[in-house]
């Protein structure tokens, strides 16, 4: 195989440079020493990525290996490879590779960090002091950690060791017996069996193609994807594409130059739930049909953040319409393109004003359809919330096909919110979907990046996100709808879940009280804190910082969440299925849970349902 992973290695290389010959030779002894083991053991299924490189500040991994935990986890090991046959102890008489101060002269002793960190390499090429093989393993692990969502989940197996398959002398075997990053065994080739028990202990011979592909896809980006839509649209963003999302950009694109070709109208349904970088991918396949000179719009079933979009789509903003205006002012087949985020949230046809909709004539979907020569559908099924959103993923398909064109499926299928937490997407999705899991506590040598509490008030969940956010710009408090709206001014306490504490909505869109932003830019705009948000202008936005009021509208009783109608003030109320409003409800608190990208806090008036979560380990404030 070596020549083959040397071919790939040029064809990946950013410049076409060929490999070292170092490091063929360690493809061709080491890597195959690894293999053989991982055969030997039955656990051939394993997937090995050689020289991995998630980002070009980090420095390229031996070898991380790919696949299925015994307990049925994904489960991924980082090895460092080395063809050393022998290897001495640090040593002060030897200052090359030390720290400044244990290269002094005269100094006969060497620091901490240096006598546990470092051993000497007196072979040819080196003769100098390097890192403990051990050390490069928990800084490649540390690099993963932060160029991959994948690892920040918590039910994530990420293990990894040292392997010195020439190492057989008995004088140097002192290595494998020298920790300095717990949990990181460095083996010999004296110690096939300990080498054997670890792969076995974190990896079972089911298949490791999902591992594989998580790999490849959970590649995490850093910014507020509203800090960054006039580049996206400009074509200069710092966000990048990975997997399933570039995918879904490269075939709308093959699409757009393909137009006029025999066939059917393709007709692109994109899947993804909150966070997997839905309105990413349409931004971005809107910028790159305008760039190539094609006519393209954008619409969305929702209000608050297709303003939002457009208002900072500096010069491209004339392409954010509403379906009433395609449906209005736009011919069959005018528009290259059509991308429609937010699909769920459609009306089921176009509206003839702000608040009503059409009652005859074509339906929404089959609008946009017409109007467009390639139309893109992005659409959530868990985050229909109300009896007007009819629009699943089953009957959106279902209408297209009644339409006579070609649906092309593709799923965004793992969330990449931002710099959030897998972990927490998990948690919070099994929550909402009465199926809860404990949420896994911090320990010193693998910290939980999210940050997740619940408050046994909102005064003092306010005051936390607060300290965190102390000019309010980034954290936002929002709560299930189980309080009146009374005003549209934003000033007047209608949300109050606790004796002594009273907080406005958010406001309307036609006032005018000074330092209170309209709610379709609430999510958003500073001032927002001073305002409680709703379903309705938070979904599709995200912040730093989330707080979550819980209603007694939705509360835990006997394993289960129970809905409680009386308490309903939004228009879920008039779902009349118990379970379907329970379902919506759900799914409302699903929307306000998954929006922040540092931390949440969530805080329920239903004292069983906040014991739930202290049950579950989350830490109190």
């Amino acid at each position: 195989m070596a020549q083959k992973i040397s071919e790939c290695y040029t064809a990946a290389h950013p410049k076409d440079k060929p490999p070292k010959p170092s490091d063929v030779k360690s493809w061709r002894e080491s890597v195959y020493e690894l293999a053989t083991t991982l055969d030997q053991r039955g656990l051939g299924d394993v997937w090995m990525f050689i020289e991995y490189l998630a980002d070009g500040a980090m420095n390229p991994v031996d070898v991380i290996l790919a696949g299925q935990h015994p307990s049925g986890r994904l489960s991924y090991a980082v090895i460092e490879l080395k063809q050393w046959s022998s290897i001495e102890r640090s040593t002060a008489a030897k200052p090359a590779g030390l720290c400044a101060s244990c290269k002094t002269a005269g100094n006969v002793t060497l620091c901490q960090m240096c006598a546990r960190d470092r051993v000497y390499a007196p072979f040819q090429g080196y003769e100098k002091h390097v890192k403990h093989p051990a050390i490069q393993v928990n800084t490649n692990m540390d690099d993963l950690r932060r160029h991959h969502s994948m690892f920040d989940d918590r039910y994530v197996n990420l293990t990894g060791a040292a392997y010195l398959h020439n190492l057989k002398d008995p004088a140097y075997q002192w290595i494998s017996r020298v920790s300095p990053r717990p949990g990181i065994p460095t083996f010999t080739q004296r110690q096939p069996l300990d080498l054997e028990k670890f792969l076995v202990a974190n990896f079972s011979p089911a298949s490791g193609a999902e591992a594989a592909q998580e790999l490849l896809g959970r590649r995490r980006t850093s910014s507020l994807l509203t800090d960054e839509i006039g580049a996206i649209v400009n074509g200069h963003s710092r966000f990048s594409l990975v997997e399933h999302q570039l995918k879904a950009v490269r075939a709308i694109a093959d699409a757009n130059t393909a137009v006029g070709s025999p066939g059917a109208k393709k007709v692109f349904v994109i899947e993804g739930r909150a966070g997997s970088g839905k309105s990413l991918v349409a931004l971005t396949a809107l910028e790159e049909a305008l760039q190539a000179g094609h006519s393209a719009a954008f619409v969305s079933g929702g209000i608050a953040s297709r303003d939002t979009f457009k208002r900072a789509a500096k010069g491209r903003q004339k392409a954010f319409m509403t379906v009433k205006g395609v449906a209005d002012k736009v011919e069959p087949d005018e528009l290259d393109l059509i991308v429609c985020d937010e699909a769920h949230r459609l009306s089921e046809r176009p509206k003839t004003g702000s608040f009503h909709m059409r009652s005859t004539g074509p339906s929404s979907v089959e609008v946009l359809v017409s109007r467009a020569r390639v139309p893109v559908f992005f659409i959530d099924g868990d985050q229909r919330l109300f009896p007007e959103e009819i629009w699943s993923p089953e009957r959106l398909e279902a209408e297209i096909q009644s339409l006579g064109v070609e649906i092309v499926p593709i799923t965004l299928d793992r969330v990449l919110r931002t710099i959030g937490s897998s972990t927490y997407d998990t948690w919070a999705h099994r929550l909402m979907a009465g199926d809860p899991i404990e949420w896994c506590p911090d320990d010193a040598t693998d910290p939980e990046p999210f940050e997740l509490y619940y408050a046994e008030s909102a005064a003092s969940m306010e005051a936390f996100l607060l300290s965190r956010d102390p000019a309010g710009t980034s954290a936002r408090m929002s709560a299930g709808m189980c309080w009146d709206w009374t005003d549209d001014t934003g000033t007047h306490p209608d949300v109050n879940p606790d004796p002594g504490w009273a907080r406005p909505w958010n406001a309307g869109d036609t006032h005018s009280t000074p330092g209170v932003p309209k709610r379709k830019f609430w999510a958003t705009d500073p001032g927002g804190f001073g305002q409680i948000g709703c379903v309705h202008t938070a979904q599709g936005l995200e912040y730093e910082w989330g707080g979550v009021i819980m209603g007694p509208d939705l509360t835990w009783e006997d394993e289960a969440w129970v809905a409680h109608r009386e308490y309903v003030k939004s228009k879920a109320s008039r779902i009349e299925d118990h379970g379907e409003l329970t379902r919506a409800l759900r799914n409302a608190y699903g929307v306000l849970m998954s929006r922040s990208i540092r931390g949440t806090v969530l805080y329920s008036v239903d004292p069983v349902t906040r014991q739930l979560f202290a049950d579950l380990g989350v830490p109190r404030l």
